[in-house]
């Protein structure tokens, strides 16, 4: 069995995958109560070895997913919403009790791209776009059947490239990201602006509640996907000519109102889409959402899966 972790700011998640990408049994490690690496990973080694015991399993390799993890060499540092901010080798530390088993390290984006690959509709694909929507913006970018990694491993920011300039103050010290618009915070934020022009007071003081609100069919937050989907839109119709994909596949919380926002990307994508690629890129939602809170299971568990394929 191969063994997924996805360590988050609030709990971790531990799964082991059968060959067909079925979560056979998992567990939860509250990751708020540990004040070192160290003692967090003693936890999920247990955790690890507790779950492969019970189910009379193997442990033929260990993926991890983890913010802000380099894939070059394992280490973390500055990891969002945990304790720790120092750097350190999350490789390593498995590594002590798992000397002699494959181990892969990697941030939640490449992870959950690979997962794509490994379990989901990019099976077989050589040429492919994964985009994370959710809290922030992340991605992947899949070129002749490899994810591209480019310098210290941190191809696929994709949230983080400029969609309007001198726009709205990101986390990331710029102006104008991707990911305050299409994101979770900035589809909010979006709302309430198209509110106040409207002279309404907004409905909706959460996501979830917002989202909602789409899905019920109400006339502001359908407008606000609307806009979604023309930043949306016109950043991948401008990506997809660095890269030319076949596929563009959509992930994550803000996705999950399905055609209500696949409907104005698709349209402002191919109203912007440069000639020559027109008709020849499909944009769905990733093969991963409907296993929900497998998929980040899924996704680390891909990464070793991948890691010994070759890939």
């Amino acid at each position: 069995m191969f063994f997924g972790v996805d360590i988050g700011g609030t709990n971790a998640k531990v799964g082991m995958v059968d060959g067909r990408g079925r979560v056979v049994d998992h567990d939860t490690v509250k990751t708020g109560l540990y004040q070192s690496p160290a003692d967090l990973v003693l936890t999920l080694a247990y955790t690890i070895l507790r779950l492969a015991k019970v189910n009379a399993a193997k442990v033929e390799g260990i993926g991890i997913c983890c913010p802000n993890a380099c894939a070059l060499d394992g280490t973390v540092e500055n990891a969002a919403n945990l304790k720790f901010k120092e750097k350190f080798s999350l490789l390593r530390l498995f590594r002590n009790y798992f000397p002699e088993i494959p181990v892969a390290v990697d941030n939640d984006a490449n992870a959950a791209t690979i997962g794509e690959q490994v379990y989901g509709k990019a099976k077989g694909l050589r040429d492919f776009l994964f985009v994370t929507l959710g809290t922030g913006v992340g991605g992947g970018v899949v070129c002749d059947g490899k994810l591209v990694y480019g310098l210290h491993a941190m191809a696929g920011e994709v949230g983080h490239i400029v969609v309007e300039p001198g726009g709205r103050p990101c986390g990331c010290g710029r102006r104008g990201c991707l990911e305050r618009y299409v994101a979770a915070r900035g589809a909010l934020e979006t709302y309430k602006e198209i509110c106040a022009e409207n002279g309404e007071a907004p409905k909706a003081g959460s996501f979830r509640a917002f989202a909602d609100l789409a899905l019920g069919g109400d006339r502001l937050a359908l407008q606000t996907y609307e806009e979604m989907g023309r930043h949306l839109g016109l950043f991948l119709a401008n990506l997809a000519c660095v890269t030319a994909p076949t596929h563009i596949f959509l992930f994550g919380g803000v996705a999950r109102v399905g055609e209500i926002l696949l409907e104005p990307v698709r349209r402002h994508f191919n109203e912007n889409l440069l000639c020559c690629y027109k008709n020849g890129i499909r944009i769905e939602l990733s093969g991963l959402m409907s296993s929900d809170a497998d998929a980040a299971i899924l996704g680390a568990s891909a990464l070793v899966r991948a890691r010994l394929a070759g890939c």
